[in-house]
């Protein structure tokens, strides 16, 4: 972040005609948060040395505005979206990342049948990293157990985790306690011809990863934060069959988007019960009609 305003200043100096751009892929914060950064001023100044600065969403768009605005003064063009301070303009846009559509589409055509289980699949697939909510995910499950009997033995949650910076403390904490927490799920409801939770820890190739995608009736991506969050869009992108349901955390930046999905707060374990209750519920046609929306 603070590269753009180095280069501008080599550039100037030696009298190049150069642009400069920066794409930020995480969520960028209001004014209030970033304020508290005693490195504010001087993040938001090397920043500034773009032509182009660039964020998934509108509103990542706007904090940014905001904190030029509040914290160093800068005028602010919020229909533009320009922002002036000395005698530099940057320009400020939402260029959400995507997909290859066709590619996953084709894919899951093609990929082979990843479940032999009998039950509906409920799949969360992500990086092994705290800010994706996972522990928070497995405990909505528990509570849809608890919650709805009559669900016990009729799904399977599979849990794919990506090994993310293993050789991290707090990420090596986290497997552990996801581990535990399994377990002890698995303990309290599992029976002789029923495990409640399948846990996959390991990369899996795209191409394996979207028969995943197409044959799970619900898929849980419910990250506490997220700047964007890809998964959400191959899983939809992979409903070539018997269309499923999504169920998303507005805290990422497909949630401002993907309206039909069920958005749900994944701090909420009891709305969380809820919600996967009503995705298994949801009629063919409701189904058919969100993804095509989606």
């Amino acid at each position: 972040m603070m590269m753009p305003l180095m280069l501008r200043n080599l550039i100037d100096e030696a009298s190049i005609n150069c642009k400069i751009a920066f794409f930020l892929h995480i969520p960028f914060p209001s004014w209030d948060i970033f304020r508290l950064n005693p490195w504010a001023n001087e993040i938001l100044l090397g920043l500034l040395g773009c032509d182009l600065l660039a964020f998934h969403t509108n509103s990542y768009a706007m904090n940014f505005l905001e904190c030029c605005y509040h914290i160093l003064g800068a005028r602010i063009d919020k229909q533009e979206l320009l922002i002036e301070y000395g005698n530099k303009t940057t320009v400020i846009r939402a260029l959400p990342i995507g997909i290859p559509y066709d590619w996953f589409e084709q894919m899951a055509k093609e990929s082979p049948k990843p479940f032999s289980c009998k039950e509906k699949v409920i799949l969360g697939v992500d990086r092994l990293d705290y800010t994706k909510g996972i522990i928070q995910r497995i405990h909505g499950y528990e509570k849809f157990l608890e919650k709805y009997p009559e669900y016990r033995e009729k799904v399977i949650f599979f849990q794919i985790a990506v090994p993310s910076r293993t050789d991290v403390d707090d990420y090596k904490n986290l497997k552990d306690e996801l581990e535990r927490e399994i377990g002890r799920i698995s303990g309290r409801f599992a029976t002789s011809d029923w495990t409640p939770i399948k846990y996959i820890y390991k990369n899996i190739s795209q191409f394996e990863l979207t028969g995943y995608y197409r044959d799970a009736t619900i898929a849980l991506i419910t990250p506490v934060r997220d700047g964007m969050n890809l998964v959400a869009k191959e899983y939809v992108a992979c409903q070539v069959r018997d269309p499923g349901v999504l169920i998303l955390s507005p805290f990422t930046g497909a949630g401002e988007t993907m309206n039909e999905a069920l958005l749900v707060n994944p701090l909420e374990s009891e709305m969380l019960a809820d919600a996967i209750k009503n995705a298994y519920c949801m009629s063919y046609h409701e189904r058919k009609l969100r993804m095509n929306a989606l």
